[in-house]
């Protein structure tokens, strides 16, 4: 499966010519430096999230414990050139990611609020004429926003209050529970104004503490760096480095397109590289930093749990605040994917149709914190890698079916703007 994800990207990244080398200044132009209302936006975008809303709402599912726990993690099964592979999957994943959003942004549709609707079951639908392969996409959707999107983070959440405050996990959930009831109820506008603030906040207190940490240790920035190169050829690193990459960005599943769709974005191919942007946010640079923080403080390989080994390094700089300080980075990381999922979820069950599912799904999303703050995870770990698998085959199968729509939209625009 993980060739396949690594195949899909190759061929996206050649056909275009290396777009993501090649036109760096273009997509970072069109994306960090566009503007909060540039050309190329709609000009009534009440309905509808603005390109940097639906980016944060896309990383608010994506980024996750992954960032913090995931790569401390895949340092100690894969060792430190795993690090290296995750630059190479994402590397391509970028490509992948921009023709899922592309794609997703050609067969989006507007509801009769104005709002946008969309994501990969719609494409499959009305790109490839198959609303079954679309309903098997949607309904796929759901179990994982049960187990990788909610499970999972609920019990980072909880072990990590409980680890570093003492708080125990029923009061976690006490709290978490009415939190995601307000989350909830709010449309895809207020979901895009609530990440907006919460990503970048997330964001900026974790990667200060850790670029603090990277500045004391600079002269051990070269000699962690030289770690990275002399594992960069074991096998254990490849795969473990390739597969975290993978499943940290999510670029091959499909899941983030469902916000993207939701942009003020008119131009695909701009709204393509938005999930450009995405990967390397998610995976150059979040994921970097804490990879060379590990090994630069030099506590990788001293436990096998990811979260006590980014506490521990950041306890070696910091003290006792390094460790609160990874808790609320992970209490907002969680948070985040939790309400991120939560929207993907109701997407896909408006997608579906049924009365039943839509007033069911918000009481089980809900009812799922509460197992979250005390099952073993291992169990719904495999199951969410499960349908992870499950649900990326037939996106990848649909980028498959429509790649030379991809490449000529690709074509057509770079024809416009150089």
């Amino acid at each position: 499966m993980l060739f396949a994800f690594l195949l899909t990207g190759f061929y996206f990244t050649v056909a275009t010519r290396f777009f993501q080398i090649r036109y760096f200044s273009l997509w970072i132009r069109q994306t960090l430096f566009s503007g909060s209302n540039p050309e190329g936006t709609d000009k009534e975008p009440e309905n509808s999230m603005t390109r940097f809303q639906a980016l944060c709402t896309s990383l608010a599912a994506t980024i996750g414990t992954g960032n913090i726990a995931g790569v401390a993690a895949a340092i100690v099964a894969g060792g430190p050139g795993s690090l290296f592979w995750m630059w190479i999957s994402a590397f391509f994943g970028m490509m992948t990611s921009y023709a899922e959003k592309l794609l997703g942004h050609c067969y989006r549709r507007r509801r009769e609020d104005g709002s946008y609707c969309g994501g990969a079951m719609m494409t499959m639908e009305f790109g490839l004429g198959s609303r079954p392969m679309g309903m098997l996409y949607a309904l796929l959707c759901l179990p994982v926003s049960f187990g990788m999107g909610n499970m999972v983070q609920v019990n980072a959440i909880a072990q990590s209050a409980e680890a570093s405050l003492r708080i125990s996990p029923l009061f976690t959930a006490a709290v978490l529970i009415p939190a995601l009831i307000f989350c909830l109820k709010q449309n895809s506008t207020g979901i895009g104004r609530l990440n907006a603030v919460l990503v970048p906040v997330m964001s900026v207190v974790y990667m200060t503490g850790a670029f603090l940490i990277l500045w004391i240790g600079r002269r051990q920035l070269p000699a962690a760096l030289d770690l990275v190169r002399d594992d960069i050829f074991s096998w254990r690193a490849i795969s473990v480095g390739v597969a975290r990459g993978v499943f940290s960005n999510e670029a091959g599943l499909g899941t983030s397109v469902i916000a993207h769709a939701q942009s003020d974005v008119t131009e695909p191919a701009e709204q393509g590289m938005w999930g450009i942007l995405e990967v390397f946010l998610d995976t150059i640079v979040m994921c970097t930093v804490t990879g060379l923080v590990l090994l630069v403080t030099g506590i990788c390989g001293t436990s096998h749990d990811g979260a006590v080994l980014t506490m521990d390094a950041f306890a070696s700089v910091f003290g006792p605040f390094g460790r609160h300080l990874i808790s609320l980075s992970i209490l907002l990381f969680a948070f985040s994917t939790l309400v991120g999922w939560s929207f993907f979820g109701m997407e896909c069950v408006r997608y579906i149709d049924s009365p039943w599912l839509s007033r069911i799904y918000p009481v089980i999303y809900i009812a799922m914190i509460l197992p979250g703050c005390f099952w073993p995870m291992q169990t719904v770990w495999r199951l969410s890698d499960l349908c992870n698998a499950l649900l990326a085959i037939p996106n990848l199968l649909s980028l498959f079916l429509l790649r030379k729509q991809v490449i000529y939209l690709t074509n057509l625009y770079l024809d416009s703007k150089l």
